[in-house]
């Protein structure tokens, strides 16, 4: 079954939302969240680089979304974890602590 894509206002708020649950998790003021092509992406902004997409938050619908890890290949892995942003969000720094932690930054 093919999910259907939310409004981009009501995406935007949620990756809005989602920023501010990950910031209050603990020192994560460098790490953004984006609405773009139907999902949020979940980027570490690293001092001298660009933004580096390490996952995204797709939408499921009735408030729950799904979350991946991007490889260093660029392919999306699910991992199993489904739930409201504050459940994201956790498992975003719990999970993904490394990748998002600033001091393994270059």
């Amino acid at each position: 079954m093919a999910r259907r894509p939310q409004p981009s206002g009501m995406l935007e708020s949620h990756a809005v939302r989602l920023q501010e649950i990950l910031r209050a998790r603990g020192q994560y003021g460098h790490v953004t969240v984006r609405a773009a092509r139907g999902h949020l992406l979940i980027e570490v902004n690293a001092a001298a680089a660009l933004p580096d997409v390490v996952a995204r938050a797709t939408p499921l619908g009735a408030g729950t979304f799904g979350l991946s890890f991007r490889t260093h290949t660029g392919r999306w892995e699910p991992m199993p974890v489904v739930g409201p942003l504050d459940e994201v969000a956790a498992a975003v720094t719990d999970l993904l602590g490394p990748y998002i932690d600033p001091a393994n930054l270059k």
